[in-house]
C-alpha cells in the first residue's frame, strides 16, 4: 500500500507541473490549467491518505 500511496503523489506531484505547464504555454490555458491543478491535488490527496491510513512506512 505505501507504494501505490507514493505513486499516487507523484502522479498527483507531475500533474500539477504538467498544469502549469499548460497555463504557460497556451494562450487561453487558464480554466485548463485550473482543471488539471484540481486532478492534481485530488489525486495526491487520494495517495496522501491511503498513506496515512495505512500507517505510513512501518
Amino acid at each position: 500500500m505505501f507504494f501505490l500511496a507514493k505513486v499516487l503523489q507523484a502522479i498527483g506531484l507531475a500533474d500539477v507541473g504538467f498544469a502549469l505547464l499548460v497555463g504557460i504555454t497556451q494562450q487561453h490555458g487558464m480554466g485548463r490549467e485550473y482543471e488539471f491543478t484540481g486532478i492534481g491535488i485530488l489525486v495526491f490527496l487520494v495517495g496522501y491518505l491511503i498513506e496515512s491510513f495505512a500507517g505510513g512506512r512501518s
